[in-house]
């Protein structure tokens, strides 16, 4: 086993491919320390952590998809279990996630409790400053039939997704049939892309978790002609920072910030990502609010 080998079948990779000849590529996906991390993060029941590692390799698969700078994010809000899902993953490999659910949150995905549901995709690109989010109501009896029908609605783009996670991966695969140089798709795309979803729908969730991306599109591809482009490395990453919080709290204005300190002196800031803990007493606080940098404040808990 080559070192490139070895790196993708432990770690964390997102892997592209076309099938050559035809305008209909694929993504397949594995989160495994970075999916970990994100599980760590709260005492999450089962069947919502279940739906978050799932999100969670959606949003790496996007991130995948689009080749693009910035970032990519999956939210489902309104449930009537799962309250809200929140997955982002960036260009540069960064993933990072969290879902809130009410009662014992059995069963997210049950009919009753998607009344009020929607899912939410956003894309924003680092270079334009642009921001696009499509909005459609959260429909299907699992996430990746959701994503399906978002593609199919706001995206008018052909795509079958399958998506799995257990304790200790999260592993996803998506296929599209994208527009050819005109805009206008040809019966051979069209053809290409069934093909394609037919046999990814034979796909197993063991072997999404198991095998490296090479051997999985070798078994269900086995007679198409591939280009499989190198891995794209996936880690856990949170955003926040200490001078993120400062410049909330300062955003916040004095009076409110002061009036934050609790009986230990200090105002406490907790990120729900990574539950890393930030600390200002009232000097670092003064020292915030004349807008300076550096030492005042401190991480308490990763």
């Amino acid at each position: 086993m080559t070192d490139l080998d070895r790196d993708t079948l432990d770690g964390d990779w997102i892997r592209r491919f076309l099938f050559e000849g035809a305008n209909v590529r694929g993504v397949i996906v594995r989160l495994g320390a970075a999916w970990r991390q994100i599980r760590a993060g709260d005492s999450y029941p089962d069947a919502v952590a279940d739906v978050l590692g799932e999100m969670s390799a959606a949003s790496a698969l996007l991130a995948g998809d689009i080749r693009m700078s910035g970032k990519v994010s999956v939210q489902l809000r309104g449930g009537k279990v799962l309250k809200l899902g929140f997955v982002e993953c960036t260009s540069e490999g960064h993933v990072r996630g969290l879902a809130r659910w009410d009662g014992d949150g059995s069963d997210p995905f049950a009919p009753e409790s998607l009344s009020e549901a929607v899912l939410a995709i956003t894309i924003e690109r680092e270079e334009s400053g642009q921001r696009y989010q499509g909005l459609v109501p959260l429909e299907g009896a699992n996430l990746a039939l959701s994503l399906e029908r978002y593609f199919e609605q706001s995206e008018q783009l052909p795509t079958a997704i399958h998506l799995f996670a257990n304790e200790t991966s999260a592993v996803g695969l998506l296929l599209q049939q994208v527009p050819a140089e005109g805009g206008i798709a040809s019966e051979h795309d069209a053809l290409t892309f069934e093909h394609a979803r037919t046999l990814a729908a034979t796909i197993r969730a063991e072997e999404l978790h198991d095998l490296e991306a090479e051997t999985v599109l070798r078994r269900l591809f086995a007679e198409d002609d591939l280009r499989v482009f190198e891995p794209d490395f996936v880690r856990f990453q949170c955003s926040c920072s200490h001078e993120r919080v400062a410049a909330m709290l300062r955003a916040l204005g004095r009076d409110e910030a002061f009036a934050a300190i609790g009986d230990g002196g200090l105002v406490e800031v907790h990120c729900e990502f990574c539950n890393r803990r930030y600390a200002f007493d009232a000097v670092d606080l003064e020292a915030v609010m004349r807008g300076e940098t550096g030492a005042p404040g401190s991480a308490l808990q990763q």
